[in-house]
């Protein structure tokens, strides 16, 4: 096996998938668990998300992350968007 392989289109694929998904199920948690986090708990998820928000823009997944985030809004996660890009 050579080392020098690219990856193939389906594991980019699948890759792009999972930090979609990984996206969808940190927005699930933020929102079903706002109420019983302290903020410190909610920071780490907000550092979770924005990480994960990251892996789907350099995976090639931003318009799909960007869904995302619209349908689960943050409160002042669209200024912090704006300032990164």
């Amino acid at each position: 096996m050579m080392s020098n392989d690219k990856p193939s289109r389906a594991a980019e694929g699948q890759t792009r998938t999972l930090f979609v998904r990984r996206l969808e199920r940190l927005m699930r948690l933020r929102h079903e668990y706002v109420d019983d986090l302290n903020p410190l708990g909610l920071r780490l998820l907000d550092r979770a998300l924005w990480a994960t928000y990251q892996d789907c823009i350099d995976f090639g997944a931003a318009k799909e992350a960007n869904e995302v985030m619209a349908k689960h809004p943050v409160p002042g996660w669209d200024n912090d968007v704006r300032k990164a890009s």
